[in-house]
């Protein structure tokens, strides 16, 4: 299970870390092209770029460094939720296609929280 979770933590962090950075540094014409983004202030999809990096890092760093697993757990739980508000904000749209990718990232996410709390407990 450890080497499945290492797998899953890496596979998150790369995403999260790759989306959040692009959500940071792209030009705002550029994310404004994002069907989502309608209605959405420019520094909420910024702040929200930087809360996915950071949980990103947070989702594999810890571990790496030794610290408490903890941290990765809380890191996940909070990528799960945000998952799963990103699949009720893509379905009330009417983008089911556009909710695939979050709901997978979902349930990694929920898996990595599950199997590190397994650890603490």
């Amino acid at each position: 299970m450890s080497v499945f979770l290492w797998i899953l933590q890496i596979v998150l962090a790369l995403m999260f870390v790759g989306i959040g950075g692009l959500r940071l540094v792209s030009p705002a014409p550029r994310l404004r092209r994002l069907p989502w983004t309608d209605g959405y202030p420019l520094a909420a999809i910024r702040a929200l770029g930087a809360l996915e990096l950071v949980a990103g890092l947070l989702v594999l760093v810890p571990g790496m460094l030794g610290w408490s697993p903890l941290l990765t757990a809380v890191a996940a739980g909070g990528l799960a939720v945000l998952m799963a508000l990103a699949v009720l904000m893509h379905l009330r749209r009417g983008q089911q296609q556009s909710a695939v990718l979050p709901a997978i990232l979902l349930v990694m996410a929920g898996i990595v929280l599950w199997g590190r709390l397994d650890q603490l407990l």
